[in-house]
């Protein structure tokens, strides 16, 4: 006959997080059934598109492949939002947030390219570079820790930077060896200034100003938690605020995942699905107004077909 013992619970073991000592701290719900509609949505767009990736034909291609693996990355990111923020995460989510943003202001403007092929290319040079870079970085590590080196490797990586990407190299008055930061000699928010979309350089503001201290993890993103008072209702004002903040980085990353699929051609997309999307999120986020742009289907097939009239300065 099995004997259950029964354990003696002593309450000095508990995590400091159950105690009562502490008021500001408290273990409170996850947003994870409080957003479920939310969270829905972000796995339903995320699994569609792993689905058109699976049904794309050619994707031996090297311009198919590159769409693939463009969309791949930003589904991940859909996917790494969801995880995050149904744990109440949202201030680390918003920098996987800002990843999306920045794939999305490369693939607008690789679109208004005249030879999108070139503009790839391009961009996988550079990518290129960074990887060697990141090889010569590592290497000068590992020097200076005295661990063992590949010769072999170490020489062609000064090779290849030496002689096959000298139309990255940066003007320097001292002779120096320094490199652009972008394929396309453009930063993030110039990026988001060449956009067709009016509001690009607003998400800006808001992504790389008012929530870069979240990113970032500033003085700035502790100091309202620093200072708060423990005081009838905080609890409940703290979660609306948090739940407030999860929502608005969803929003975000819908309508940023969404425009970024339909800049890459050789991945399909369905109109309809897209203005569905987001005509759902808009209805739960409580307006019927939000996003503005693309929003009926034709709107969302306009935008796709004919990327003209885009400023590229």
């Amino acid at each position: 006959m099995a004997i259950s013992k029964k354990r003696n619970k002593n309450p000095r073991r508990r995590p400091g997080a159950q105690e009562a000592g502490n008021p500001q701290v408290r273990h409170t719900a996850s947003p994870k059934g409080r957003l479920s509609p939310f969270f829905k949505l972000l796995g339903e767009i995320a699994a569609a598109a792993e689905r058109a990736i699976q049904s794309t034909p050619h994707p031996s291609d090297q311009l198919v492949r590159f769409d693939i693996e463009i969309l791949m990355r930003g589904a991940n990111s859909v996917k790494a939002v969801r995880a995050l923020l149904e744990q109440g995460h949202w201030e680390h989510a918003v920098g996987v947030t800002r990843q999306l943003f920045e794939l999305l202001v490369n693939m607008e403007y690789l679109g208004t390219m005249a030879d999108r092929r070139q503009g790839t290319l391009l961009f996988a040079r550079f990518g290129m570079l960074q990887m060697l870079l990141a090889q010569q970085r590592r290497a000068a590590y590992e020097r200076d820790k005295g661990h063992p080196l590949d010769a072999e490797l170490a020489a062609m990586v000064e090779h290849h930077l030496a002689n096959d990407f000298t139309d990255f190299r940066a003007n320097t008055k001292d002779g120096s060896v320094k490199w652009v930061s972008s394929w396309c000699w453009r930063n993030t928010s110039q990026l988001a200034d060449a956009s067709a979309d009016p509001m690009r350089p607003h998400q800006y503001n808001l992504l790389y100003r008012v929530w870069s201290e979240q990113a970032h993890a500033t003085p700035g993103a502790l100091i309202a938690d620093l200072f708060r008072e423990a005081d009838e209702g905080w609890i409940e004002r703290t979660i609306a605020e948090n739940d407030r903040s999860s929502i608005d980085t969803i929003t975000f990353t819908v309508m940023f995942f969404l425009r970024l699929w339909l800049e890459l051609p050789h991945v399909q997309v369905s109109h309809e699905r897209v203005a569905g999307w987001l005509s759902k999120l808009s209805t739960m986020n409580g307006g019927p107004d939000l996003p503005s742009r693309p929003w009926s289907p034709e709107e969302v097939a306009v935008q796709r077909v004919e990327p003209a009239n885009r400023d590229t300065a």
